[in-house]
């Protein structure tokens, strides 16, 4: 095994760490971080994506949640609406990120995709008000698994629905929440990628 493998497989242990921390922590963290990650990997993949574009991907979607671990359990279990204050907190997670992960030079390309996930096509997302390809391609693909995946979840707040009705919200989505490229890849991967994260 060569010094490249060693350092590969060091950072895949040090992001599985932090998925872990993240688990522990927020329970239900991991399991969603993973599902994103693998099919963020397909539609990047169908997009065109290379290896290593994928592999940076791949470390951003296991860790676009990684900044929650700086807010307050209680107001990430809260099941009421949230206040303009909390809503703003929750908010803060993309940006918190970086003081997870800035101490970890290697994960430097996968940084802007963590912080803009939450950015929207149309320009009305958070942190920055991004729009369209200003918005980093991972941060575009991840905003899509990441949707359909809380979209079939059940959570606090709302119960789980459907395969099909999450992917009728995605096509409803194409073009002001979602890239309409990202989604159509979505699509195309999305009978065979539902199997293997459900």
């Amino acid at each position: 095994m060569d010094s490249l493998d060693d350092f590969r497989i060091a950072r895949n242990d040090t992001v599985r760490s932090l998925v872990k921390a993240m688990d522990l922590s927020i329970p239900g963290e991991g399991g969603h971080a993973v599902r994103v990650a693998v099919m963020s990997v397909a539609i990047g993949e169908k997009l065109g994506m290379g290896p290593e574009e994928l592999q940076y991907l791949q470390y951003a979607a296991c860790l676009h949640d990684i900044g929650k671990l700086s807010l307050d359990r209680q107001l990430l279990h809260k099941s009421d609406p949230f206040s303009e204050e909390e809503r703003e907190r929750v908010q803060s997670h993309a940006v918190a990120a970086m003081r997870v992960i800035e101490t970890l030079p290697w994960l430097a390309p996968s940084t802007e995709m963590i912080i803009s996930h939450h950015e929207r096509w149309d320009g009305e997302g958070y942190p920055e008000g991004l729009s369209e390809h200003d918005i980093p391609l991972g941060a575009r693909i991840i905003a899509v698994a990441e949707a359909y995946d809380v979209l079939v979840t059940s959570t606090n707040w709302s119960a789980a629905r459907t395969e099909q009705e999450a992917t009728d919200e995605i096509k409803r989505c194409s073009g002001s929440q979602f890239d309409p490229d990202v989604v159509s890849a979505f699509l195309a991967i999305s009978p065979l990628i539902q199997p293997i994260v459900r």
